[in-house]
């Protein structure tokens, strides 16, 4: 018996919104963060070692969350609402649609870890300038537990590393159908001309939305995947990072002498 060929999905998957602001830790230092409108000037608020360190690392808090919310960016592309109706009237074609959103994906996830890092450098005050915030050069001072987690974030980037480091490193392209070489030249006719009739590599008729479709459900399995692994990472590295922080923030508070009630423990 004859085997039917299994061709890829093109059914949209359901989507998954990333959280990006709801960790009991966050919403400590967003609570703390007020004790900013005690004062004029970060020279001022400086002069106070709690305030300092809640400011401080409020701005990395506030950097990650915002980064991982960018994601959802990302989320609004591949699951577009409304669906363009006529691609011919669009900005750009179908194929470069996915190859923008494949990027901004690659890009934004990847730098997570990146994000990650300088809030631990500040939590943990271990003096790094941004740019020094790399792995190499913090993993000697940061506990097991915390490492072993960003070292799992960083081996699920995985395959999407090394796809980041070739697309925007060295100039290759992912490909985002079995047929990319006519889906790209037919949703280059689709934009500019009246499409492309004819057969593809496979023996189907062109059909620039199914191609479309393929890609983009390609990038929304890899996008819900990703990103739920991602969710339980980043709350596991806020548990160990809230820990820490009251650790390193309740003394400073005691011995604070400023009298405003922004900043004592709740």
């Amino acid at each position: 018996m004859k085997k039917t060929k299994k061709y890829p999905r093109t059914k949209y998957l359901k989507r998954h919104v990333l959280p990006s602001d709801d960790h009991e830790f966050i919403g400590r230092i967003y609570d703390l963060g007020i004790v900013v409108y005690n004062f004029d000037s970060y020279e001022n608020l400086a002069k106070h070692e709690d305030c300092k360190y809640v400011f401080d690392v409020g701005n990395w808090v506030h950097a990650l969350a915002r980064r991982v919310e960018t994601l959802n960016l990302v989320g609004d592309m591949l699951w577009p609402e409304p669906m363009p109706e006529n691609f011919n009237e669009f900005p750009v074609s179908r194929y470069n649609w996915l190859t923008i959103t494949a990027d901004v994906f690659l890009m934004r996830y990847i730098s997570v870890v990146d994000c990650s890092l300088i809030l631990i450098n500040s939590v943990y005050e271990l003096g790094f300038s941004s740019e020094d915030c790399v792995l190499r050069k913090m993993k000697k001072k940061i506990p097991q537990s915390l490492l072993a987690t960003i070292n799992e974030m960083i081996e699920d980037q995985g395959h999407l590393r090394g796809e980041r480091n070739k697309r925007f490193h060295h100039g290759h392209e992912r490909e985002f159908t079995e047929d990319d070489q006519t889906f790209q030249i037919a949703s280059l006719f689709e934009d500019t001309l009246n499409g492309i009739t004819g057969v593809g590599r496979d023996g189907r008729r062109i059909n620039v939305e199914r191609f479309f479709n393929e890609g983009l459900v390609e990038l929304q399995k890899d996008f819900n995947s990703i990103n739920r692994k991602l969710v339980r990472q980043l709350n596991k590295l806020y548990d160990n990072l809230h820990d820490e922080f009251e650790g390193r923030f309740e003394p400073r508070i005691q011995a604070a002498t400023h009298g405003l009630n922004a900043g004592r423990i709740s």
